[in-house]
């Protein structure tokens, strides 16, 4: 089988119990899992939150045999709409945790009771009066719950409960700390007890409680949820409530399977909870924790965080700066390979525009990536790491998520998908292969933000080179002909000046002007006198070799500058531009001839003094060449008058 898990915030215990609960069952039946998950709470940027949750997003689920959803654990309002609707279309089963939505089979843990038993035991037990609540955010329905069960649990003893005593935090133990200054602040007596939707939240208003002196629990009553390590192991311990997520996680996968393969939904489920009364609230600890195995684990992950927070700030120095994202990608191999987990694939987003100037070299038939919102049709892999070697892919049809000959033949693996972006600009996703380095490590997130920051530097990078070429080009290009202009000529010019003397060749001068462009904006407008001066620009361009200097002079006036020409060079030249002009007005259907007259003049290297002189003498020569022109015509129109009286 194939199943697609969608949850949030896997470092929590509670969400990595719940995990474990899940791969344990699966890999019993060689069962292939894949995780999609994300960190989007923890921000306040709402465009990150969108980023983030854009990895739910993901998933072709019709490609899957069921989804199991915990949907608690996905705050972004928006991306759970998106998410539970695109279930709903694919038909394929789901179970749902905790959360019902209709269509799909359902699994919880008793929630709310856990909450009312700790605030009942508060008010009975040690007769606190005035309680608050540190709920989890607005809008999740998990965090609703809880806090409607701490109202209930207030009612049905005689406490009416008071709104400015709720403060809603994220689950994270800065929150616990920002709800006692905010407690703190009101101009009431402090709250008797403070009852957290969390234990992390719990941990976080401890530590504010003791930075206002109030003793934990000698003043302040205190309790917590989930019972996690941190919070039983804290002294004092937490009290807080004890909930089956490893269970949760095996019934959730075997009712899916059950359904899967013979259409049972089975009855719905409500796992029994177990408030856990401890120090934090004044009781007597009756459930000590194994000593050796607490500090076994507390210096694993001691180690843990000290090798890991190397590497943080190690790669977030590596990283920033690295110009092209060709040099990211030796960067990211180089901590991948010191991470070393059994597989690790970087999907970036197959787009039109390259995020390095010259595309990206590493990736085959020349794919390129960009910035967009969302996930582009095609993925490539620039860097894939298997086994301790590294290799990539080429595009391959995003629903696939992995290239068939990665997932070909698997059983018994589990993917971690984690979202590449900035802000809510999506790069792509990367994929962690039978690695619970997402799941055990809550340093490994910000290893995926350096990644992700580095790449939007890039971005920005050559956004800012694009804009500095795009300058340097209107100061130095006409921008109607797209040849230099005066700025760009004379910039240019000396260096072939010096050339010219440097190997003693003579220096070459040819001035253009067009004819007839004033009768042509006359009779037809300058839209196209721009298109008569644009297509003069074209022929020069065309037939210009390696070696001269074109210039628009101003108006409908050209200059040509070139070293080493003889008159035989120059009179080909010339030819060579008239023949242009005569291809033009021959292809053109123009009710108009291009036509321009020329001159130009040589000098030796010793007599190369002053480039305009040398312009204005071309000039001159040019102005000669349209006398005669102009003699031409009018001896034609005597004639042909003279003619017609005849």
């Amino acid at each position: 089988m194939k199943i697609a898990v969608l949850m949030g915030g896997l470092r929590f215990d509670s969400q990595r119990r719940i995990m474990n609960g899940i791969l344990e069952k699966a890999s019993e039946d060689d069962t292939n899992i894949y995780i999609f998950t994300c960190d989007a709470w923890t921000y306040s940027t709402s465009y990150y939150n969108q980023g983030e949750s854009a990895i739910f997003t993901l998933p072709d689920f019709s490609s899957y045999d069921g989804i199991i959803l915990h949907g608690d654990t996905i705050y972004d309002k928006d991306a759970m709409d998106k998410v539970v609707n695109k279930i709903k279309k694919s038909k394929v089963p789901c179970i749902s945790l905790n959360v019902k939505y209709p269509g799909m089979l359902h699994i919880s843990m008793e929630n709310g009771e856990g909450i009312y038993e700790i605030t009942r035991h508060m008010i009975q037990v040690h007769g606190a009066g005035k309680l608050a609540f540190i709920s989890g955010p607005e809008e999740n329905k998990d965090a609703d719950g809880r806090l409607k069960s701490f109202k209930k649990a207030l009612s049905d003893n005689g406490i009416k409960a008071d709104k400015k005593y709720v403060f809603y935090g994220d689950y994270h133990p800065e929150s616990g700390r920002e709800a006692i200054e905010y407690f703190y602040d009101l101009s009431d007596e402090f709250p008797d007890a403070v009852i957290a939707a969390n234990d992390e939240m719990a941990l976080g208003a401890y530590y504010g409680l003791r930075d206002k002196g109030l003793d934990v629990p000698g003043q302040v009553l205190l309790s917590g949820y989930d019972y996690a390590f941190v919070g039983r192991n804290h002294h004092p311990k937490i009290t807080s409530v004890k909930r089956p997520e490893t269970e949760l996680g095996r019934r959730a996968y075997e009712k899916l399977k059950a359904y899967i393969k013979d259409g049972k939904a089975g009855d719905e489920e409500a796992l029994k909870i177990i408030p856990i009364f401890t120090e934090s609230c004044g009781c007597i600890d009756h459930l000590a924790e194994d000593e050796r195995s607490f500090r076994s684990e507390a210096v694993r992950d001691k180690l843990h965080v000290t090798s890991y927070s190397e590497i943080i700030k190690s790669s977030s120095a590596d990283f920033t700066g690295v110009p092209t994202f060709e040099q990211l990608l030796v960067e990211i191999k180089r901590y991948i390979k010191i991470i070393n987990p059994e597989e690790f694939y970087l999907c970036m987003c197959v787009v039109a525009e390259p995020l390095s100037v010259d595309g990206i070299s590493d990736i085959e038939e020349k794919e390129r990536t960009t910035d967009l919102t969302g996930y582009s049709s095609q993925i490539c892999i620039p860097a894939a790491y298997r086994k301790g070697e590294y290799c990539r892919y080429g595009r391959f049809d995003v629903h696939k998520l992995l290239p068939e000959e990665v997932t070909e033949g698997n059983k018994g693996k589990f993917y971690t998908v984690i979202p590449v972006h900035y802000q809510d600009r999506c790069y792509g996703y990367c994929v962690l292969g039978n690695s619970r380095l997402m799941i055990d490590s809550e340093l490994f997130h910000l290893f995926i933000m350096n990644i992700n920051n580095a790449i939007e530097n890039i971005r920005k990078q050559n956004m800012l080179n694009s804009m500095v070429q795009k300058l340097n080009r209107m100061w130095i290009y006409d921008t109607l002909t797209g040849i230099f202009n005066r700025a760009g000529f004379f910039k240019f010019a000396n260096s072939v000046i010096d050339e010219a003397v440097r190997k003693g060749n003579k220096l070459f001068v040819l001035f253009l002007d067009l004819d007839g462009l004033k009768d042509i904006n006359d009779k037809y407008g300058h839209d196209e006198g721009d298109a008569f001066i644009k297509a003069m620009g074209n022929v020069l361009s065309q037939v210009r070799g390696h070696g001269e200097l074109l210039m628009r002079y101003g108006g409908d006036e050209f200059v040509v500058m070139a070293q080493g020409y003889t008159d035989e060079d120059a009179g080909k030249y010339i030819e060579r531009i008239q023949d242009g002009i005569d291809k033009y007005n021959a292809s053109s259907n123009k009710p108009y001839k291009l036509e321009a007259s020329m001159g130009y003049n040589i000098v030796g290297p010793d007599e190369i003094h002053n480039l305009e002189e040398l312009i204005e003498s071309a000039d001159k020569e040019m102005y000669k060449v349209k006398k005669q022109k102009k003699r031409g015509r009018a001896a034609d129109y005597k004639d042909n008058k003279r003619e017609i009286k005849e």
